[in-house]
């Protein structure tokens, strides 16, 4: 199967006059499942994915962008003092259920990568639980 970018499998759900502003894939259920995140000026949008190769496996939920909100903080997971790349951040949907994820972008290294995509997440979310 081939591996496409998190902003394509978002683009492919994206109505007209839409525009995405950010794509990345999160892991959820202790790393157990894999999703592809997408923020477009109107809707947050979320994506099954294949877990081995980062690809579309139907739309789960898209919710307005103004009817979401995030919890006012979110944690980085330390092992030892030292960053193991893990870092979490709890949605409140429109329908008021909560979804936890861990916004990195593989599931190995790059140590930043899921706090680099919670920013960017509450830079475009002004909703706070």
């Amino acid at each position: 199967m081939q591996t496409i970018d998190p902003e394509t499998i978002i683009a492919s759900h994206i109505e007209p006059g839409e525009s995405v502003r950010t794509a990345f894939n999160a892991y959820v259920n202790a790393g157990l499942g894999r999703r592809v995140i997408g923020a477009t000026d109107r809707r947050l949008i979320v994506v099954r994915s294949g877990y081995f190769s980062l690809s579309d496996k139907g739309l789960l939920w898209a919710d307005p962008i103004d009817q979401v909100a995030l919890h006012g903080s979110y944690s980085v997971w330390l092992k030892s003092g030292l960053n193991t790349g893990n870092a979490y951040v709890r949605i409140r949907r429109a329908n008021g259920s909560t979804v936890t994820f861990n916004p990195r972008n593989s599931f190995i290294g790059q140590a930043g990568s899921a706090e680099a995509n919670i920013k960017t997440l509450f830079a475009l979310i002004s909703g706070r639980v």
